[in-house]
């Protein structure tokens, strides 16, 4: 009976976490680049018992963000900037480095280019006053344009990729930060080491399946609720237990 409530206690704290994340990617389906999340699940350790050997209940082991492409969506505005593949963008955030998929950059009052949190793109490109139009090629090449369509000024842009992304630890705001678990970036002119193309005036969807996440937010409820009633019925065994010895 113990082992039981000791694995109905772990299906609560498990199933928790399964609503928990399918509910925080539902939440962002409309965010730009967002990148979904799933948990890895195991077994906890085996316990003896009378009948033998058996599992203690279930665990959440890890949780693993999906990084492939998400939908691409054209929105026609000129710093609107997708990456078809699987590199990063690199803006600073704060001094520090961060790396990012959200490719809604803007120009803020100093015409630099800086994504949704005023954070400046890298390498930094400050546009002329006189820019009327801007130009990226699949290769990162940003061109300013004047009123007459010639190149006033242009930069080179730079994605960086990762030896393994899945261990990118999340800043929030969709930005990312290395860790022992991902390596180091490696800056990647675009077009080429495998880090993708960018595509101008569109901005990659939520890599999000709705269906799929609705099916396991109600799997996580379910569950839940059935551990709790496990629970409750064990609760209410042993006290019967105790009143019998009583």
């Amino acid at each position: 009976m113990i082992s039981g409530i000791t694995s109905a206690l772990s299906g609560l704290q498990v199933n928790q976490l399964m609503v928990q994340t399918a509910a925080g990617n539902l939440a962002n389906l409309n965010t730009t680049g967002f990148k979904s999340s799933r948990l890895n699940l195991g077994t906890q350790g085996a316990g003896v018992t009378a009948a033998g050997e058996i599992g203690r209940g279930a665990q959440a082991l890890s949780t693993q963000r999906d990084f492939s492409t998400g939908p691409i969506i054209s929105t026609g505005q000129d710093l609107d900037l997708a990456i078809q593949g699987q590199g990063f963008f690199q803006v600073n955030r704060g001094g520090q480095a961060a790396y990012t998929r959200d490719g809604s950059f803007h120009l803020d009052r100093d015409s630099y280019v800086v994504d949704a949190s005023g954070n400046r793109l890298q390498p930094e490109m400050q546009l002329p006053s006189e820019t009327a139009s801007i130009r990226v090629d699949a290769s990162g090449r940003l061109e300013a344009l004047d009123a007459g369509g010639q190149v006033i000024a242009a930069e080179n842009l730079q994605l960086y990729k990762f030896p393994n992304p899945d261990g990118l630890s999340s800043l929030g705001q969709n930005d990312y930060q290395p860790s022992a678990a991902s390596g180091d970036p490696q800056a990647v002119t675009p077009g080429t080491g495998g880090a993708g193309t960018v595509i101008q005036g569109a901005l990659e969807g939520a890599q999000v399946d709705p269906a799929r996440e609705m099916v396991n937010l109600m799997l996580g409820q379910r569950g839940f609720e059935a551990s709790l009633k496990v629970i409750q019925t064990s609760d209410a065994l042993l006290g019967e237990l105790v009143d019998v010895r009583a």
